[in-house]
């Protein structure tokens, strides 16, 4: 092999490499998109953000998609999986299956959840705002989960499931407010905003593995106890059913 040759093969496998390690990202804007466009057909009562990055007292949430209407504040995690999912709706991972290859990946239902606890604080005010969280997966999915207090569907449902809300809970001058508190306070999610919230997000993956390994809840601070469930055993959080924490630790 001469030496172009050789240049031009670890060239290639270096480009191979890099497509590898950037795909589930790209797929992951790709849907976010769709969901864009999903999102976009709402009539003109509803407020669309897209992508958000929030960054408060050394704390950041990165929010796929938020949607304020007069029936509430819906917090939207987007997911680009196919295939069958699997999982419970408070366990803490869930499965993916493409034929015989599978993965795993943290439960999208308690991603979100921590994204309406940042926007909680957030929006705190006098009057009451409904959050209502929605993870979507791709059309292509098979959604095998176990669900009942939670709202997950695949992105040809979006609409439907948002709309499925008519009773008027926020004024205009409230949604007002809480469209203004959330442009004051957010920014587009770029490279270096991005890199901040890993950062974060790993620190606080650290505290919380701290906290289950002293056996308290990285929700609420309350005692984690080991209960039996139908299959297995796994410890949850004392305070339930104010507090739904579960691990397998």
């Amino acid at each position: 092999m001469t030496v172009i040759g050789f240049v031009g093969f670890v060239l290639f496998i270096a480009l191979v490499i890099f497509i590898r390690l950037k795909k589930p990202k790209w797929k992951g804007k790709y849907s976010e998109k769709l969901v864009n466009v999903k999102l976009l057909e709402l009539p003109k009562e509803y407020t669309v953000f897209n992508n958000l990055l929030f960054e408060r007292n050394g704390r950041s949430s990165q929010i796929d998609h938020i949607v304020i209407s007069p029936y509430g504040v819906f917090v939207v995690e987007t997911k680009g999986y196919k295939g069958w999912i699997l999982g419970g709706e408070y366990s803490e991972k869930w499965t993916q299956v493409i034929y015989k290859s599978k993965c795993q990946f943290y439960n999208p239902i308690r991603q979100n959840e921590g994204h309406v606890r940042f926007l909680r604080n957030l929006l705190k005010t006098s009057f009451e705002i409904p959050f209502i969280p929605v993870v979507v997966f791709n059309n292509e999915a098979k959604l095998k989960i176990r669900i009942e207090d939670h709202i997950v569907v695949n992105r040809r449902d979006l609409k439907r499931v948002i709309k499925r809300y008519k009773t008027v809970a926020l004024n205009s001058k409230q949604i007002s407010w809480i469209v203004q508190t959330i442009q004051k306070n957010s920014a587009v999610a770029n490279r270096e905003g991005l890199k901040r919230h890993k950062s974060n997000v790993k620190r606080r993956k650290y505290q919380t593995e701290h906290d289950i390994r002293q056996g308290i809840c990285p929700q609420c601070g309350g005692q984690l106890v080991l209960r039996r469930g139908k299959y297995s055993s796994f410890y949850g959080c004392a305070n339930y059913p104010k507090c739904k924490f579960t691990t397998n630790r």
